[in-house]
């Protein structure tokens, strides 16, 4: 398990906050438990934390799993991880 300060994102999440949730005022931070693969990509995803909010937690699920990962190295050899990585919804 590596901490989220120790994630480097090749490809960053999309985070876009849904139509409907900008109009209700929904916003919040979700949390996502994701095993990350030797290549970087993304092996399993799942909700660590909810919003609160239905649509954004499945937002944060998709984006994850198109976001790209630097892969992690131990002793020169690549290594799957997992990280519980927190995604914020901002209404600015």
């Amino acid at each position: 398990m590596l901490p989220a300060s120790a994630v480097a994102y090749l490809v960053p999440p999309p985070i876009e906050v849904p139509l409907a949730s900008r109009r209700l005022g929904e916003a919040g931070t979700v949390w996502l438990r994701v095993r990350v693969g030797r290549d970087g990509l993304p092996q399993h995803i799942a909700l660590h934390r909810s919003s609160g909010f239905e649509r954004l937690d499945r937002q944060a699920l998709d984006a994850m799993q198109r976001a790209r990962f630097k892969p992690h190295v131990e002793d020169g050899v690549p290594i799957e991880w997992v990280v519980v990585a927190p995604l914020q919804y901002d209404l600015h």
